[in-house]
């Protein structure tokens, strides 16, 4: 603070002179003994009365409004760390308030209170500083980011939404928040336009741009020390453990313990038998290792038969992170392709063309190749796509087994060869083919790039690439079928049909290069990444990050149970999905989206299923960054910070009308009582001269 502060305050020095003169006069006067004393009634000495504070709640008045005079002088050289809007033309200001609600935002501060309830009460003193005209936003940067409130004039539905706002357990996203906020703006009526981010910006930088994304909160870059256990899954009988820690010592003298869980449903326990375990028992026990970053921890189980969740023993700047739910299945989706590794196999040997294709599209996908198409549902565990290259026809049993496996979310993809054209009695294409399919020679055929152009700009890449034959899907198609992609002729090359939640699609050309070079041009690869994207969404993962949403194809009621109760099951339509390049999409889907990490249970249409929510490690070891320079209240925009000269005025009048109100009731009690008062000091004794 500067000199003219220090002077301000030097006023509360007036209070302590005349406390200091008053008990100078203390004393103690010689007394002697007079004996006809003993008759008379027993006096305070008046010099011992005198060196005693006369009235104490006077005296304590005058002094706090002595001390807040000295306050009141000192504003407003002396501010209050209240965040307020600064508006630099004057105006209304359209403001839009890029709250962090991802999970870094849970760690504790040193005062004790979360990241996020700094952030949100820095949102809610700028709300209340807001005017008639201005124009309130909010964008929530937990991933995906998204639009919570689009700019409006009404102060209190914007509270009221602000409100409304809690902390998941969603990565971080500031860039496409920011990015989100500035546009949300921009086209406000109102002359100034801010973007204020609530952040620990722990993360990619904010992008530079306009309007200018001011940090005022620079507090929120304190460190904090975190372990957290990130995934935990189970093979058979051990469960490896993966804990992201922020720095040594909080990794330092903890252990990692599996327990049996508490509520799980009975159908969720492990095939395979095993001794029975009761609730919370502990089953496997770990030491982590003193170091920061991730490591991996492997728990001895057993044979126990239940649900396990493991949990982190000791404390740090953030307990939500400290359990997390064991998964049984496993940690990525299959998908299974059967092809003829003589037909459709590389000319270098190895994988087939199909294998190598799906390996190519990277991901968290498994490939597993098989010699028959599953004819039990046995064989599709733990599968969410099927590829089929030039098969020659399936079985009752199989056929059954697929239909099955569609109707639960599955999603299976037919390349029609010239083998489709020769199946055998009893084995025909359904559910890719109605009847025979006819191979052709179609020397120089290509795809209509228009009708394929939902793939996007590998479209292109499919003209002129018939070199032997096709199959000629048309006349073939199932009931419901619609037809997706078009030769050059007209023909069908793609054909998509709903079965139950699943999809099953049919190409009318081979993965084998003998036949064309389909398979070496990018719009195979987009084919196949189609077929894995609608996989991924009718029956996908039961593992996925806190923030991914669900989508339930095909599903007429879902119900989603989640670690603190229901979870909103919303509708909306597949834009990403169109049909054809005339943009048909496809219905409205189920959508519920886990903001939360933990267990939860998945019932779609009457078939119960669990899954679970894991945390981004990022969110545990990205260090928060310090706000740029100039983007507090410096910048002139709405972190400026704001005096408390009103608030102090309003406690000074508060003790001056205290004062006026004793000094009324002593008067008004001495004349009740019929004695003569004193407005100024206590009642003197009636012995008193």
């Amino acid at each position: 603070m500067s000199f003219a502060v220090w002077a301000a305050l030097a006023i509360v020095g007036l209070v302590v002179g005349p406390v200091i003169a008053h008990l100078l006069r203390r004393g103690r006067t010689k007394e002697r003994e007079f004996p006809p004393v003993r008759w008379a009634l027993p006096l305070t000495s008046n010099a011992r009365e005198r060196s005693r504070l006369e009235d104490r709640p006077l005296l304590a008045l005058r002094t706090l409004m002595i001390v807040s005079l000295a306050v009141l002088g000192a504003m407003p050289l002396v501010r209050c760390e209240r965040l307020s809007l600064a508006r630099t033309s004057g105006g209304s200001v359209a403001l839009a308030v890029v709250l962090d609600d991802s999970f870094s935002m849970r760690a504790a501060s040193p005062n004790g209170a979360s990241r996020f309830s700094r952030a949100f009460a820095g949102a809610e003193q700028l709300f209340r500083s807001a005017r008639p005209g201005d124009s309130l936003a909010i964008v929530l940067a937990g991933k995906p980011a998204r639009v919570l409130l689009s700019p409006t004039t009404d102060l209190d539905t914007a509270r009221r939404t602000l409100a409304d706002v809690v902390v998941s357990d969603r990565s971080t996203d500031l860039v496409e928040a920011v990015a989100l906020a500035r546009n949300t703006i921009r086209s406000s009526p109102q002359k100034d336009h801010k973007v204020v981010v609530l952040s620990d910006l722990a993360g990619e930088a904010i992008p530079e741009g306009t309007p200018f994304a001011e940090t005022p909160l620079a507090d929120l870059a304190k460190p904090a020390s975190d372990c957290g256990i990130t995934t935990a899954d189970r093979h058979g009988t051990r469960v490896d453990v993966v804990v992201a820690c922020s720095d040594e010592d909080a990794a330092r003298h903890r252990t990692v313990d599996a327990v049996v869980a508490t509520g799980a449903a009975p159908n969720a326990v492990p095939d395979g038998g095993g001794r029975l375990a009761a609730p919370g028992e502990v089953v496997g026990h770990g030491t982590l290792s003193p170091r920061a970053g991730e490591q991996h921890v492997t728990l001895d189980v057993g044979t126990v038969s239940a649900v396990l969740d493991v949990r982190l023993t000791g404390s740090d700047a953030a307990r939500e992170d400290d359990d997390a739910p064991v998964s049984d299945e496993p940690a990525a989706p299959a998908v299974a392709v059967v092809a003829d590794t003589r037909t459709a196999g590389a000319t270098t040997g190895g994988p087939t063309v199909v294998e190598q294709a799906l390996a190519a599209l990277g991901g968290s996908w498994v490939v597993r190749p098989l010699e028959l198409i599953p004819d039990d549902e046995g064989g599709y565990k733990g599968v969410a796509a099927l590829v089929l290259d030039d098969p020659r026809g399936l079985s009752p049993t199989a056929r059954t087994a697929l239909s099955k496996f569609l109707s639960r979310g599955g999603v299976a993809a037919a390349f029609i060869g010239p083998r489709g054209s020769s199946t055998d009695l009893g084995s025909p294409l359904d559910p890719f083919a109605h009847g025979t399919v006819r191979f052709e020679s179609a020397p120089g055929m290509g795809v209509d790039p228009a009708s394929v152009a939902w793939l996007g700009a590998e479209s292109t890449s499919l003209q002129a690439l018939v070199r032997r034959g096709r199959a000629r899907l048309d006349g073939t198609e199932l009931e419901g079928a619609r037809v997706v992609g078009r030769f050059t002729d007209s023909v069908p090359f793609l054909v998509e049909r709903a079965v139950g939640r699943g999809l099953c699609l049919t190409v009318g050309l081979p993965a084998s290069l003998e036949e064309s070079d389909f398979a070496v041009r990018p719009g195979f690869l987009s084919i196949l990444d189609h077929v894995l994207r609608q996989a991924d969404q009718r029956k996908g993962s039961k593992r996925t990050a806190a923030g991914v949403p669900w989508t339930f194809p095909g599903a007429a009621r879902v119900v989603v149970e989640g670690p603190e109760g229901p979870v909103p099951v919303t509708s909306v339509h597949r834009n990403d999905a169109c049909a054809d390049a005339t943009g048909r999409c496809d219905a409205a889907a189920l959508q519920a989206t886990p903001a939360l990490h933990g267990r939860y249970r998945v019932v779609l249409d009457g078939e119960q299923e669990l899954r679970t929510v894991t945390l981004d490690p990022a969110e545990l070891l990205a260090a928060p960054r310090e706000p740029s320079p100039g983007t507090g209240s410096t910048s002139g925009g709405a972190g400026a910070l704001v005096s408390a000269s009103r608030e102090t005025a309003l406690v000074l009048l508060a003790f001056v009308l205290a004062e006026v109100s004793l000094r009324i009731g002593r008067r008004w009690a001495a004349r009740t009582r019929g004695r003569p008062g004193s407005p100024i000091g206590p009642e003197r004794s009636p012995a008193e001269p």
